[in-house]
């Protein structure tokens, strides 16, 4: 899948996995807020029926409130208490406080009656105009208390409170606030969940694909070798007897033909390399021992800097060999100065690195680097560099290039380190 789809498919599951969330939140919030609303309704209910019953005079013992109102009292502002009974206590503290209270299985309501102190003298019988109550026409008494708080001074009664027993909405909002928090974890985790399916999924049919192309690509490249081969030596045949009769002068068009025979055979092996098994057979060696071995075979064109004692990797050692003769075949090639070879061992894994002063790799072709038969060299089969990651992946490591501070290139070859 190309990478603008996939990109396209993760903002499209990240805008939708939040879309979710926020609409789950204002749910869940709405219901919170729902149920709040309901039961404050009903305490208000519940206060005025028992505030009624208490002015008249009336039983606050009614079956039909057992169990549900556990405490009811009427205060003065101070807090002192005028009329209680159940869990009411005898003095109410923070009176100047209204609202609604949530304890651990009930709710406390603490409301002020009538209006504010400074008008509720006037509604309570306090002053007003001669022969006119607050609200009234001319000539109208002011409203008159009844029962037990008839009997109190004007404006005494200015606080109620009543608990009810609600363990049953608590449970509820306590879950509703759970999910709150639950909820949108939950989205998020299949969020990434999903997004981690897709990844594998992409990555399978990615391996899918360049198992099939690599299938198909072998299936020729075994023709292709075939026909190739053949034709190879009998041209290599007919160019050493044409060597021997020809006079010396010829003999360098015939060092081309020889050259080019040289190109295609060794093209066709590398396209071999590439379709093997790229494990080989992996063995145990110490990389500084193979360094210094095959630095012999550059004769003074390297310089090495190379570690103090034994670096252990287990890979196939003609797969390494091919890998390193690759690496610095390509650096050599740049022709910029000295190439430098160093090994480093980290804690894990062993670092080889291959650097040169060439003019590096165009940011144009660096993503195409290794693919197998990509190539910016007029002459080179563009299989190299996929051999040789293919051979340092399957030995459990890395293969990278990047540009070398003050220009050129490093190749850097990650293997993982053998326990001492």
């Amino acid at each position: 899948m190309r990478p603008r789809e996939g990109l396209l498919f993760y903002v499209f599951l990240l805008v939708f996995f939040l879309s979710l969330a926020a609409l789950s939140v204002f749910l869940l919030s709405g219901e919170r807020k729902r149920g709040a609303l309901l039961v404050e309704y009903e305490s208000e209910k519940l206060a005025t029926a028992l505030l009624d019953n208490l002015r008249e005079n009336r039983s606050l013992d009614l079956p039909e409130l057992r169990g549900r109102v556990l405490g009811f009292g009427v205060y003065t502002a101070g807090g002192e208490v005028l009329q209680r009974f159940g869990t009411a206590p005898e003095l109410l503290e923070d009176p100047q406080s209204p609202g609604v209270r949530p304890r651990r299985s009930s709710l406390v309501l603490v409301r002020f009656l009538g209006l504010p102190p400074g008008m509720m003298g006037r509604m309570w019988g306090g002053p007003h105009r001669r022969g006119e109550g607050p609200g009234q026409g001319p000539g109208r008494g002011a409203p008159q208390m009844m029962g037990p708080l008839a009997q109190l001074p004007a404006g005494a009664a200015r606080v109620l409170f009543l608990e009810l027993a609600a363990g049953r909405y608590l449970a509820r909002q306590r879950v509703f606030r759970l999910a709150q928090a639950v909820v949108p974890l939950a989205l998020a985790a299949l969020g990434a969940l999903v997004a981690a399916q897709y990844r594998r999924n992409s990555e399978y049919r990615r391996r899918l694909s360049a198992q099939t192309e690599l299938a198909r690509l072998g299936e020729i490249s075994r023709t292709l070798s075939h026909e190739i081969k053949n034709p190879l030596s009998a041209i290599r045949l007919q160019t050493g007897l044409l060597k021997k009769t020809l006079p010396e002068e010829r003999h360098g068009d015939l060092r081309i033909i020889e050259e080019e025979i040289q190109r295609l055979a060794l093209l066709t092996e590398r396209v071999g390399d590439f379709l093997r098994d790229p494990r080989g057979a992996p063995q145990e060696l110490d990389l500084d021992l193979f360094l210094r071995e095959l630095a012999l075979r550059y004769d003074g064109r390297l310089r090495y800097r190379l570690q103090d004692g034994p670096v252990r990797v287990r890979v196939d050692p003609q797969r390494l060999r091919s890998v390193m003769e690759n690496l610095i075949s390509n650096a050599l090639e740049s022709g910029a100065g000295e190439v430098e070879v160093s090994c480093v061992a980290q804690r894990h894994r062993a670092e080889v690195s291959v650097l040169d002063r060439g003019a590096g790799i165009p940011p144009e072709i660096r993503s195409k680097v290794f693919d197998p038969f990509f190539t910016s060299k007029t002459k080179g089969s563009g299989i190299g560099l996929a051999v040789a990651r293919r051979f340092v992946e399957a030995a459990g490591g890395e293969l990278e290039l990047e540009d070398r501070p003050g220009g050129g290139t490093v190749a850097r070859v990650l293997l993982p380190r053998e326990a001492s």
